[in-house]
């Protein structure tokens, strides 16, 4: 079963596109990220998946339906998105900001919660370190704990499919460990559909089932971590030289800048520190 499709999409915010002929699709328990440089269209492909750019061509279906003529209720009962910025407006708590996850299945507003919901919206602020900043204002929050609280709230919407935009953005390495082995949880036990667009090759690799990397909105490659994953690719990818070696604690290829320092020859420089989890 298809949780999400996306065939040949294009999309952009003018009359030129940033990504092209795009075509993906997800089933219970994957687990794939879209990585590229800078300006590669990752977060664009995120974002123009649900539609929340001005120029989308292509068809997105989500559990084999239209997501063009789905309401915003329907989708949000499928789709849950976790951005890589956001500026909070209105002076919400952290509390009130992961319950608006559960609006959708509200008929009208306001209206109280099941304690069921209520349930889910606990957990979620659990699971991801922020139950104890509950009633302070999203403005009172640093910018990583911020993200955590997106990504609670995500989490209390309990939908199949998860979309994040770089959500190790902002957090520091222990948080980047910790939101990467949720989502593995998530992935494992329940089932979860999840697409990440991720900067951080080393946590992909070692989280994630699949990686396709984007280059000038375009794919240029995609497979599995273990059989994907080479020099070579890289340079093409990001113009840059790299060595891979096998992780200790996964058995996975990880990624060290080569680089020139003055006086002292060619060094290396790990991406990001190893990781305990394997993927599937």
């Amino acid at each position: 079963m298809k949780l999400l499709t996306v065939e040949n999409l294009e999309a952009g915010y003018d009359t030129r596109p940033v990504i092209s002929g795009i075509s993906l699709s997800l089933e219970p328990g994957a687990f794939l990220a879209v990585c590229g440089p800078n300006g590669s269209g990752k977060s664009t492909l995120i974002k123009a998946i649900q539609r929340l750019i001005p120029m989308v061509r292509g068809q997105v279906l989500v559990n084999g339906q239209d997501l063009a003529r789905l309401k915003a209720r329907e989708i949000a009962a499928w789709l849950a998105y976790v951005p890589q910025v956001f500026e909070p407006v209105f002076e919400f708590t952290v509390g009130e900001t992961v319950a608006m996850a559960r609006y959708y299945r509200q008929s009208s507003y306001p209206r109280g919660r099941s304690s069921g919901e209520q349930d889910l919206i606990t957990e979620a602020m659990q699971l991801t370190g922020v139950y104890e900043l509950k009633d302070k204002r999203l403005n009172e929050v640093s910018g990583g704990e911020r993200q955590r609280v997106l990504i609670a709230r995500a989490l209390a919407q309990d939908t199949p499919v998860l979309l994040l935009d770089e959500p190790s953005s902002h957090l520091d390495l222990n948080y980047q460990l910790q939101v990467y082995q949720l989502l593995k949880k998530l992935q494992r036990e329940k089932g979860k559909a999840i697409l990440v667009a991720e900067h951080n090759l080393n946590l992909a690799v070692a989280y994630c089932s699949d990686l396709m990397f984007l280059k000038e909105g375009r794919v240029a490659a995609r497979g599995r971590p273990r059989e994907l994953l080479k020099e070579e690719l890289i340079r093409q990818i990001f113009s840059v030289e790299v060595e891979l070696r096998l992780n200790r604690s996964t058995g996975l290829p990880e990624i060290s800048l080569l680089h020139q320092s003055p006086g002292s020859g060619v060094g290396k420089e790990n991406l990001a520190p190893p990781t305990s989890e394997s993927r599937d």
